[in-house]
């Protein structure tokens, strides 16, 4: 049955395909693991076949600023990963979201250059450098490897407040500048030390002291490995009040605008909340829009 497409607006700013939860890493503050989200329940969910997978991307009509963000957890755990970005239609253009423990070679010869291939003032394949997980060595020779097979790749670390692991960033950063590889640090969201940081835009919309109710509306289409699609990173880790199904042929974007009631305000994901660049990494962007707290 063919489905009706999906026609992103120009406020939209982010479509995420969450193809797996499932990591090889086991980083203590990860981000998905926000307010005691268990990782074996988020890996343990229902996936959706290849075919559904490919049906959901085709249904996407993206204009050339938004692609298709593939993540998770991570994504190229997912069984069928290399078919997925073979077979859906080419005109989607991807980003990857990864700790680049996949084997590149694997990866050069599977994946066409052009599905990761498109204009944007930040690198589509974006590898997240994790001092306690990840080697920085391997990680380098890894990203050297797909920069020189055509594709645009690019390392991040995390602005980390404990001032020894900042300190180490900051040197791996300027080695990997210094061999021609794009690294950009982020902010560190998150409890540390019993002291809260992060640019949010809402007070106490984070670890609050009690859930409070309100309204709420996403700029984004986050879409689990279920099929599920969520108006906020906090909804889709604890699989919370789904809005829709992506096969759901009555699911278009005029639905992701839609103010939505909400029970837990203070509990928000700092990713949906901290003020940050957007697609064209302009500063002041917030993922969701909050009303009504009370």
């Amino acid at each position: 049955m063919s489905l009706p497409p999906i026609t992103p607006g120009p406020d939209h700013n982010y479509v995420a395909f969450f193809l797996s939860f499932a990591c090889n890493l086991k980083c203590s503050y990860c981000i998905n693991l926000h307010d005691n989200v268990s990782r074996s329940e988020q890996a343990n969910r229902d996936y959706l076949s290849a075919d559904d997978w490919i049906s959901a991307a085709n249904r996407l009509a993206l204009r050339a600023d938004l692609p298709l963000t593939l993540q998770g957890g991570e994504p190229t755990l997912y069984p069928e990963f290399y078919r997925f970005v073979n077979e859906v239609k080419p005109e989607i253009k991807m980003d990857l979201m990864t700790n680049l423990m996949f084997d590149v070679d694997a990866f050069i010869a599977n994946v066409p250059v052009q599905r990761f291939t498109r204009e944007a003032p930040y690198a589509a394949i974006r590898v997240s450098y994790h001092p306690d997980q990840n080697d920085i060595n391997t990680l380098i020779k890894k990203t050297v490897r797909l920069q020189d097979a055509g594709f645009r790749i690019g390392l991040y670390g995390i602005d980390h407040p404990e001032p020894s692991i900042n300190r180490h960033i900051k040197e791996v950063q300027e080695r990997c500048l210094s061999l021609g590889l794009d690294f950009r640090t982020k902010e560190f969201l998150g409890e540390h030390a019993g002291t809260m940081h992060g640019t949010f835009k809402y007070e106490g919309c984070v670890a609050g002291e009690a859930f409070r109710n309100c309204e709420c509306r996403t700029t984004e289409v986050l879409v689990d490995p279920s099929g599920k699609v969520f108006k906020c990173h906090s909804d889709l880790y604890h699989s919370r009040n789904p809005v829709a199904h992506i096969l759901d042929s009555s699911f278009g974007a005029e639905t992701i605008d839609e103010f939505r009631a909400c029970g837990h305000y203070g509990d928000c994901n700092p990713c949906d909340v901290k003020v940050k660049t957007n697609r064209f990494q302009i500063f002041g962007h917030t993922s969701v829009e909050i009303r009504n707290v009370r």
